[in-house]
């Protein structure tokens, strides 16, 4: 049976007469645990107050022209049949309210399975019901330690080159973490992360890619191995997240790449700052549900003053959302000098920050943001070939700006 009647009048019964359990109760339930509506009207008058008791919820109902519905008699019957069993009674609520949900979500399903839906976004809708009655995941430190010692929960992806796995990457790229990629138009993030791609698929490691501009054809041309999915045809934030899950059951992903994060799409009445930051949630969610690293990519605003290597991105360069910095786990930012006027020489160079020639293909990827750990600010040097991009050095720490 999907509700408990008795249930539902005890707690409300013994949050009318004891304070201490309805801060118990308020943090655990909400007004939807309740399936009948006399007993959510109670509750939600309830959270009215900071100490409800029959008085108080009896003239709020009032107020509100709900008396008669709920009946006077009734909120005297509910306190006297309060419970002691508080913890026992708010799991058998939130199981009552999950089997609710799946009955609701089963019904759908089967709807739309008769109406000849594709099968897999139905399969992934079933895995969207909230598990509110999952008992708690954690552990004491012996535990995760021995845990690690098998199957790491932050195993850290390599690149396979000393200059990313123990330069720009030191302190990231582990499991469970979202590497935001940030750039102005022009100077290569798509380029950046293929070749960050390329290296990893080139280790056995399975990558995700989401198009989010262009064609998939434009990038699985930059590959050779069938180790990478690429997808140019989903754009919400909910369809790419089913599609990663089946991808991630079906194959095992270790690194997603979303280009770029601000084409991507939710179907929420917000605005766009307010849709970029839900959406960086929910990559970063993501990362931690699946297991896996997370690559965002982002345009960047530059400050018009800002001029020569000043131009190069910076942490507070990240357009729309400063949720997306704070998400992120390491920001890396992509400069070519070459689209800066002022630091062409000529055809073949191009001023580094050092105001050193270099060649005028260089591409300079930068360290710009480490949540956990030092900040070494280191910054490669790539040169763009005809089969992409190639380390050239790494050349060493560097001060932020």
């Amino acid at each position: 049976m999907e509700y408990a009647a008795e249930i539902e009048q005890s707690i409300l019964g013994s949050i009318l007469i004891d304070k201490t359990i309805f801060e118990e109760v308020k943090d655990q339930i909400t007004e939807e645990h309740f399936y009948f509506n006399h007993n959510a009207t109670v509750y939600r008058h309830c959270l009215k107050f900071d100490e409800p008791d029959i008085i108080l919820v009896e003239q709020s109902l009032k107020e509100d022209e709900l008396l008669d519905v709920v009946g006077q008699n009734y909120l005297i019957e509910l306190v006297e049949n309060p419970t002691h069993q508080v913890d026992y009674y708010i799991k058998i609520l939130k199981e009552k309210k999950l089997l609710r949900d799946v009955m609701k979500v089963s019904a759908d399903t089967l709807r739309k399975a008769k109406a000849g839906d594709d099968p897999y976004i139905l399969i992934e809708n079933l895995k969207d019901v909230q598990l509110e009655t999952k008992y708690s995941h954690a552990l004491v430190p012996s535990q995760i330690k021995e845990r690690d010692q098998t199957t790491p929960k932050a195993e850290k992806l390599l690149f396979g080159n000393i200059y990313l796995d123990r330069g720009v990457f030191q302190n990231a790229a582990n499991r469970g973490q979202t590497v935001l990629t940030i750039a102005d138009s022009g100077h290569g993030k798509t380029q950046a992360s293929i070749f960050l791609a390329k290296c990893l698929v080139n280790r056995g490691y399975k990558v995700g890619w989401f198009q989010l501009e262009g064609y998939d054809s434009e990038t699985a041309s930059n590959f050779n191995s069938d180790n990478i999915f690429i997808c140019d045809n989903l754009y919400d934030i909910e369809d790419i997240k089913r599609e990663c899950r089946r991808l991630n059951k079906e194959y095992g992903l270790d690194y997603i790449v979303f280009d770029y994060v601000q084409n991507i799409e939710c179907s929420q009445n917000i605005s766009k700052t307010e849709k970029v930051e839900y959406i960086s949630k929910q990559i970063q969610k993501m990362a931690k549900e699946l297991n896996v690293v997370c690559n965002p990519l982002s345009q960047v605003t530059i400050d018009s003053t800002r001029t020569g290597w000043k131009q190069e991105p910076g942490y507070n360069d990240v357009r729309w959302s400063k949720q997306l910095k704070q998400d992120a786990d390491l920001i890396i930012s992509v400069f070519r000098p070459s689209r800066i006027d002022s630091l062409v020489i000529d055809e073949e160079t191009v001023r580094d920050f050092r105001e050193q020639p270099v060649p005028y293909h260089s591409v300079y990827m930068k360290q710009a943001k480490v949540r956990h750990g030092i900040q070494y600010y280191h910054r490669l040097q790539l040169l763009h070939t005809d089969n992409g991009l190639q380390i050239v050095t790494d050349v060493g720490e560097d001060a932020p700006f």
